[in-house]
């Protein structure tokens, strides 16, 4: 099992628009092979900054999500809405 790690910085006035589309990301994770779980923050320092944490069986099934058809769809409508790239992060326990 792996968990990942999306972090990213919304461009101010837009968080709106941006929970709606990470809210269907998450949508469409959730029949994903593989996908286990998943769940969005805000640093409460900083409400611009979020982190998506999703947890999958295995780097296969989030390689296979990642480079999805719906993944990039909804994904290049949320890259307008960042002040910087995403930074994604897979992690394993030990």
């Amino acid at each position: 099992m792996i968990k990942v790690m999306i972090e990213r910085i919304i461009i101010p006035g837009l968080e709106e628009d941006y929970e709606e589309f990470s809210r269907n990301i998450l949508k469409q994770a959730i029949h994903a092979r593989g996908f286990i779980s998943g769940e969005s923050l805000k640093d409460g320092a900083h409400p611009n900054h979020r982190f998506i944490f999703t947890t999958w069986c295995d780097q296969s099934a989030w390689k296979q999500w990642y480079k999805s058809e719906e993944r990039i769809q909804i994904s290049g409508a949320i890259s307008a809405m960042l002040a910087e790239e995403e930074k994604i992060t897979v992690l394993e326990h030990l």
